[in-house]
């Protein structure tokens, strides 16, 4: 796979945004695990509220960059 300059950017810059995606899903699982666990009900609620937003907004940024890795290999190849 050849890549010109441009291209081997893309791919790195993409492969930051998955590498991203991936550390606010993690982090978000660390940061709310006390608040999930709290024995109060809201905080509780709160902190799977939080978790929610912060797996669903990791996985967006994941997935943006998969595919752009993805169109910079389809793209590399042709």
């Amino acid at each position: 796979m050849e890549l010109s300059p441009e291209e081997y950017g893309a791919y790195w810059r993409a492969s930051i945004r998955v590498a991203a995606g991936l550390l606010v899903v993690f982090f978000g699982l660390r940061l709310t695990s006390p608040l999930r666990t709290h024995p109060e009900v809201g905080a509780s609620a709160l902190g799977v509220v939080l978790l929610v937003v912060l797996v669903l907004a990791g996985t967006f940024v994941a997935v943006l960059g998969l595919a752009r890795v993805v169109r910079t290999a389809v793209d590399a190849e042709s």
